[in-house]
């Protein structure tokens, strides 16, 4: 196909702008006719219906007009230009304008030697090169977008609508109560994700994406998520009265990301004083962010093999989608209902405030209901909290496992196992780094907070700034490890850990095929079909390349964590130790405070833990995924 706008046909940009004349009607009759028939151009013909001369506006205004004539008594034969210049139908546009070049001439009539077929112009012509021209110029970015980016607006406006359809439970529940400013913040939310998934549909395609699209898909959907999530907060401004724009924005901006991805870090001291629609809400966001409903929508639409980058990131190792997706759907939603049943039996009789608290404990998210939810004293309730904190750190083929016979656990044995362990010695240890303070005597506090650092849920009953430095290097160092692989736990995750030590040592524990990739980013080496293929090669080359993914992501989070601290230390001076806390809290979706975060924390600091918040619901990986695809092309 020809593409050079020079080699293609004159039929391509000849228009009938003109009208067929005999030579001996006079010059006011043909500007009529012009005028009538919108016509630029008056071909002439003799009595021998031959074509001999030409007329444009230029040889009426120049040869009548300006000379003065009588329009009526002047003849177009005699304001023709002739004899009348054709071109073939068949020439090109480089002919064309050739032939304009030799003749001084800037329009040729295109014939098929026996009619006039049209006209074509030197201004036609040279705005369609100077248009053909910005074409190629564009056009590799055009195709660039087509193929990189159009996958992802798609994709991405799909996620937002549905997520828009979720959010109208919560806003429903708020007009149900007579909570109409809540409602609305609510409905300005849904209409947001609506109106920008409709514009982002109707400029992207909803196709299968690569790993490093899935990756731009996956940050850029929980960023956007976490804006549109942060309108009921600017609408409702739980804050302070007198707070300026921009501060309402990033404390907006900062609440809601904390609940999309479950770290639970929250401003906001008395969450009793909010409407209860808008407490379910923040929940209701933990829920949606940590167990990534909006994503499993997408099994409907997608077949399971194109899915594999994008299940890889949302915790869903081990398992098909369908099976992923009944776990979500099906088996957590069981859980949630037999603990909120238990909170209610053991007295706790608001609904709304159980489901609120079940949510966060569930999802690993941190966010309570009230200032006094949690009550030390109460040990059926902290037991009943702490088995929703295991659960969200334990993976997810493992719940599969226990409701179903397609899977057992042996696989997953030794992580979970090791992962009890780090928690029990951990208890032990905390419990004796607290011996000087007034919950020496109460083990359940030691037991809580350690369950609660190492599920990433962020529950705590104290600030944290009256431990110890041992006792808050401890929590550190449990929150940075996390949980388990596949789970809505943050952090390093003891699955990296085990790769490290079973590298070092040079041991394998038993068939629990911890040698594969446990990040999204490493999914192109889960293929078990291709591993059997070139053993044992493929197997040494796969183990290499686990072990430095698990070392740069356990450097990452340390970096990432110090440099945080840094800023927060400058900024806040609130100590080193207490920054580093606060840093490691939000990059490993924590929540649990020094004190740092408060009403009267800088802007700054927000932003640079919002980051954490986000790098770190992805373990950084997707984050740094995008940028080595992009070294990579670069080489």
């Amino acid at each position: 196909m020809v593409t050079e706008p020079l080699d293609r046909s004159v039929l391509s940009y000849m228009h009938h702008q003109l009208i067929i004349l005999d030579e001996d009607i006079d010059a006011a009759t043909a500007v009529k006719l012009m005028h009538d028939k919108k016509a630029e151009t008056i071909i002439v013909k003799n009595k021998k219906d031959e074509y001999v001369g030409i007329i444009t506006d230029s040889d009426i205004l120049d040869k009548i007009v300006m000379k003065g004539e009588d329009s009526d008594q002047v003849f177009i034969k005699s304001i023709m230009s002739s004899p009348l210049i054709t071109i073939s139908a068949r020439a090109n546009v480089r002919q064309a304008l050739e032939l304009m070049r030799l003749n001084v001439i800037k329009r040729i009539p295109v014939t098929d030697n026996i009619h006039i077929l049209g006209i074509v112009t030197q201004e036609g012509l040279a705005h369609v090169i100077r248009t053909s021209v910005l074409e190629k110029t564009f056009r590799p970015y055009r195709a660039v977008i087509r193929e990189h980016y159009k996958p992802i607006w798609g994709n991405l406006g799909f996620i937002l609508q549905f997520a828009g359809l979720l959010f109208i439970g919560p806003a429903i529940l708020a007009t149900s109560l007579g909570e109409m400013k809540s409602a609305i913040g609510m409905f300005l939310c849904i209409t947001s994700m609506f109106v920008t998934g409709f514009v982002l549909n109707s400029y992207g395609e909803k196709t299968p994406m690569n790993l490093r699209q899935a990756s731009v898909l996956m940050v850029s959907s929980f960023v956007l998520l976490s804006f549109f999530g942060s309108i009921p907060y600017m609408y409702v401004n739980p804050f302070y009265t007198d707070i300026d724009p921009f501060s309402l924005v990033v404390k907006s901006f900062f609440e809601s990301a904390s609940g999309f991805t479950t770290t639970g870090l929250s401003q906001l001291l008395h969450p009793e004083d909010l409407p209860k629609s808008f407490d379910f809400y923040r929940s209701f966001t933990q829920w949606i962010g940590g167990l990534s409903f909006i994503y499993l929508i997408m099994a409907f639409f997608y077949p399971e093999r194109k899915l594999a980058h994008m299940k890889s990131m949302i915790s869903g190792g081990g398992l098909k989608l369908k099976q992923l997706l009944l776990t979500i759907t099906v088996i957590f939603t069981i859980y949630t209902v037999v603990l909120i049943i238990l909170l209610y039996i053991f007295g706790y009789e608001n609904a709304i405030y159980n489901l609120s608290l079940i949510f966060s404990a569930i999802t690993g998210g941190g966010f309570v209901p009230t200032s006094t939810s949690l009550n030390l004293q109460d040990n059926m309730q902290m037991l009943i909290l702490m088995t929703g904190m295991i659960i969200s750190a334990l993976p997810f083929a493992f719940h599969f496992a226990i409701f179903s016979k397609e899977m057992h656990t042996t696989k997953m044995r030794p992580e979970i196992y090791t992962y009890f362990a780090i928690i029990a010695v951990s208890i032990i240890v905390f419990y004796f780094l607290i011996a000087s303070t007034d919950f020496s005597s109460k083990p359940m506090f030691a037991m809580f907070h350690v369950i609660s650092a190492s599920t990433n849920t962020g529950f705590q009953l104290v600030e944290m700034s009256v431990l110890s430095d041992q006792g808050k290097i401890l929590l550190i160092i449990i929150m940075l490890i996390g949980g388990t692989a596949f789970s809505m736990a943050g952090g390093i995750k003891v699955g990296r850990i085990l790769q490290m030590v079973q590298k070092i040592t040079k041991k394998r524990f038993v068939a629990d095929a911890s040698t594969r990739s446990i990040s999204g980013v490493s999914s192109r080496y889960n293929n078990h079909q291709d591993l059997n293929r070139h053993e044992p090669k493929s197997e040494k080359i796969k183990e290499e390349k686990t072990f430095r993914e698990a070392l740069l992501i356990i450097v990452l989070f340390i970096v990432v964590s110090f440099a945080t601290a840094i800023v927060l230390w400058y900024v806040e001076q609130k100590g080193f130790l207490n920054s580093l806390f606060e840093s490691v809290s939000a990059l490993t979706t924590t929540g649990i405070t020094t004190g740092i975060t408060a009403p009267n924390m800088s802007n700054i600091s927000q932003i640079f833990l919002i980051f954490n918040m986000i790098a770190g619901r992805f373990e950084i990986i997707a984050i740094i995924y995008f940028f080595l695809e992009i070294s990579k092309r670069k080489h």
